[in-house]
């Protein structure tokens, strides 16, 4: 594996997050903005990722659309799944604090590469891209994934009701074991473009792209994943990433197939502290009790150092969860 040989590991302070980070000549990452497809895409489309939303997707990313070596195109227009860094954390209704979160996607190498950029896209809610992103660092974790997925149905077959989620579907708290997620680098260096300058930041193309040294060598059938967040915490640090969710088809668990959007993969988070699910409590407000309160924050809060990008990925999340959910994306190979 190339872990960005020729450059230097340091430790980047950002506000309260430390960072392991590789450094090169140039910014070993750049985050820029693609813009939007043009009108004429039906819903059908836009969720299915037909032939005729590649088609489009391809005019969009020039030259590169013949290096995309991974892609899954379709998406929901609803939903806000948010990477956010939020300060003052916000709290929910449900009882709990709006927790800080990382987003991910866990993808299959159909052979030998090497990464040169992934390509997302914001999504369509009414929290696609706040003010607090604009120009805010950020960075992407990469991993290897090994076992041998297989899906955890928590208690809940066919028949039954989740045990939480957004719908009492079977599938909605299903998780996938199996698995461990192989920490490779931490590439940092980037700042978000301010997608509020020409619009309202919806449905907007992010291009990642890695610089030389900091790019990976991909093996063929090896499965590997890719995680994105806020190095710091901020007001109004929220974006949205667009993808597609199966949870709540009738259809019994399954790693792959008719009922799953892409095979090679899940999407995958990290939450908070990590624990799940957090504390909660009845009531429109936060706790008075100070003991209470620090447990409810740090819960919800991501921890300070190296502990943050030490907790390990899951697609296991409160109230909803990934392993059917897989994100719009392209994997891009040097050329």
């Amino acid at each position: 594996m190339n872990n960005a040989t020729g450059c230097r590991l340091v430790f980047a302070l950002v506000t309260t997050v430390l960072v392991d980070v590789t450094v090169c000549a140039a910014e070993p990452l750049t985050v820029t903005s693609l813009g939007r497809l043009p009108p004429g895409l039906t819903e059908q489309d836009e969720e299915s990722g037909t032939e005729a939303k590649w088609q489009m997707v391809r005019s969009l990313l020039g030259r590169s659309a013949d290096h995309v070596v991974v892609k899954q195109v379709g998406c929901n227009l609803g939903g806000n799944t948010s990477v956010r860094n939020s300060s003052p954390l916000t709290w929910k209704d449900k009882g709990y604090f709006r927790r800080a979160r990382d987003l991910g996607q866990v993808f299959t190498a159909p052979h030998d590469f090497t990464l040169d950029a992934i390509v997302v896209r914001t999504g369509n809610g009414h929290l696609a891209f706040l003010p607090g992103a604009a120009r805010a660092r950020v960075f992407i974790q990469l991993f290897e994934v090994v076992g041998e997925p297989v899906i955890n149905d928590n208690g809940t077959p066919p028949g039954t009701d989740a045990t939480h989620g957004f719908s009492t579907n079977h599938r909605c708290d299903d998780t996938v074991d199996g698995v461990e997620y192989q920490p490779i680098q931490v590439v940092a260096g980037s700042s978000m473009p301010d997608l509020l300058d020409s619009g309202d930041g919806k449905l907007i193309y992010l291009k990642w792209s890695f610089c030389q040294p900091a790019k990976l060598d991909m093996k063929r059938g090896k499965q590997y994943a890719f995680m994105v967040g806020f190095t710091a915490p901020g007001p109004e640090r929220n974006f949205t990433l667009a993808n597609r969710n199966l949870a709540s088809l009738p259809n019994p668990p399954t790693i792959a197939g008719d009922a799953d959007n892409y095979p090679g993969g899940w999407g995958l988070r990290r939450e908070g502290n990590g624990v799940t699910p957090p504390r909660k409590i009845s009531g429109a407000k936060p706790p008075t009790d100070h003991v209470l309160l620090g447990l409810m924050t740090s819960q919800s809060s991501f921890p300070r150092g190296e502990a943050r990008i030490a907790i390990r990925p899951t697609c296991e999340g409160y109230p909803d969860v990934d392993t059917y959910r897989d994100l719009e994306f392209y994997v891009i190979a040097d050329h």
